[in-house]
């Protein structure tokens, strides 16, 4: 096995190799059923944004406002005509790109949050181009730990048919190097691999069971959702009259499950099945992920849907999509800042994991307003937060609002 030398040895190197490559512009191509097209810059899960695009995504959100789905609402509002919600890029282009990784074994890649930054709506029919930049990588191991954690960075723009740069995504990664284990193999390129002491404190988790009181509370918040008593709409939020402390409406979303997880997935598009879906994981026949009950093998995906493989990679239960928990706070601006703003950035930090039958809570307040070059901007620092009282997203929002 490596030395803790070998081990750290190995891991700068990495480092040293990857940033190497920093500026390095990659294209981003457009997926299809069957190619060998190089995917290192990601790739484009809708060229076109349509309406039904825009109603997915809205869908996928639980976000029942008509400024993106009913054509006469929309035309009648300050945007005349349906816009897509904040966030929609991800609908667009991948923003969880892959890469290279340390060739050690306990290897894990989470997603660590995303900088969304907006600069044009985006409107039905719009196509749209990629670019990725790569960024390289950084450490941001903390003191004390017994892994070390890097931080994957690539810049992803996003043009429109008018070749107008729309958005700027700056994706980031979290790499965790785990050390290694006395009596453990290090066989260089194993990618996965779960300790037991860690299998045997989550193989038994079962999902949260709420009480009646609890459920009710949600559904009285869902309701309201529905209503729009949240959703500020045609009303015209003016900079002039935010306040700062003050408080964004507090939404609740789940518990979680499998109809919210695949809602996401639809509205993306990234899925696979059967033939396309075993080009995928038919690399994998060696050290992939079996499935306990059927002995077929998974895609590592399937982390985002099944209890079973989640578990097989060191989970408790099947984990939310880190874009999903993101696209919920752009939710919440959203409905703060009403038809007439703007969500012009939202920079996401993805600190703990959310889980299937797992609640989010969705709070924010406004922490700052300035003028700059005759627009007016207002700051807010938004947060979504479990039912055990742990933040798992928060974000700084900057939003743009008429005088």
């Amino acid at each position: 096995m490596l030395t803790l030398r070998e081990w750290n040895d190995r891991i700068d190197i990495y480092i040293e190799e990857e940033n190497r490559k920093a500026g390095t512009v990659m294209p981003v191509h457009r997926i299809f059923c069957q190619d060998d097209t190089d995917r290192s810059g990601g790739g484009l899960y809708n060229e076109t944004v349509t309406i039904d695009t825009i109603g997915r995504f809205a869908r996928a959100l639980g976000d029942s406002n008509p400024l993106y789905s009913d054509p006469r609402y929309a035309g009648n509002s300050v945007m005349r005509g349906i816009v897509a919600p904040p966030l929609i890029e991800c609908c667009i282009c991948s923003t969880f790109i892959g890469g290279r990784v340390p060739r050690l074994r306990g290897i894990q890649v989470f997603d660590a949050g995303t900088k969304w930054e907006r600069f044009v709506p985006i409107r039905p029919r719009d196509c749209f181009r990629a670019e990725t930049t790569y960024l390289g990588v950084e450490e941001i191991t903390k003191a004390g730990s017994d892994s070390r954690l890097l931080r994957r960075n690539h810049a992803v723009r996003l043009f429109n048919q008018n070749n107008d740069l729309v958005s700027l995504v700056t994706a980031r990664s979290v790499i965790r190097c785990a050390a290694p284990v006395p009596g453990e193999s290090a066989a260089p390129g194993e990618r996965t691999g779960v300790r037991p002491d860690q299998a045997d404190k989550t193989i038994l988790e079962s999902r949260p069971r709420y009480s009646e009181e609890q459920l009710e509370e949600v559904y009285d918040n869902l309701d309201a959702q529905l209503r729009g008593d949240f959703r500020r709409g045609g009303e015209v939020r003016h900079w002039e009259a935010v306040e700062i402390g003050e408080a964004l409406p507090r939404e609740i979303m789940g518990p979680y499950d499998e109809s919210d997880g695949n809602s996401l997935m639809a509205a993306i598009g990234a899925a696979n099945a059967f033939a396309t879906k075993w080009a995928a994981i038919r690399g994998r026949r060696k050290n992939g992920i079996v499935d306990p009950e059927t002995g077929a093998l998974r895609h590592p995906i399937d982390r985002h849907s099944s209890d079973a493989v989640a578990r097989a990679q060191g989970s408790p239960r099947a984990i939310v999509y880190g874009l999903h928990s993101q696209s919920l706070l752009g939710k919440l601006a959203g409905d703060w800042m009403g038809d007439a703003g703007m969500l012009r950035s939202l920079d996401c930090r993805c600190k703990k994991p959310v889980y299937y039958g797992d609640l989010s809570v969705q709070t924010g307040s406004v922490t700052g307003k300035y003028e700059e070059n005759g627009r007016y901007f207002v700051t807010l620092r938004l947060q979504a937060m479990r039912q055990d009282g742990v933040v798992h997203t928060d974000a700084d929002a900057v939003v743009e609002l008429p005088i």
